[in-house]
């Protein structure tokens, strides 16, 4: 079972996936990109397990089809609304 936070490893670094409408269609891609089967859950991550680094997505919008995190539609930078870091919970 794959369970938790969910970061992004880009240019070398791992960067924090924050959102405010993170959903199924997101964790699903997050479960197939890591191959581990389907989605059980999309969650937000309390307070006290929320990640300190660098910012590597926000605002993600996947259709639910998409190989990868990447590959989804992202909101700009300047994006407003309370983003917060996602979590996802997948099968296997």
């Amino acid at each position: 079972r794959c369970d938790g936070r969910v970061e992004i490893f880009q240019r070398g670094t791992w960067g924090r996936v924050l959102d405010d409408q993170w959903d199924m269609e997101d964790a699903s891609v997050v479960c197939r990109q890591l191959r581990c089967e389907e989605a059980e859950a999309a969650y937000t991550v309390p307070r006290a397990e929320r990640g300190t680094g660098p910012v590597g997505l926000r605002g993600v919008r996947c259709a639910g089809h998409e190989a990868g995190l990447s590959l989804c539609n992202t909101s700009l930078p300047e994006a407003t609304g309370i983003m917060e870091d996602v979590g996802a919970v997948c099968q296997g």
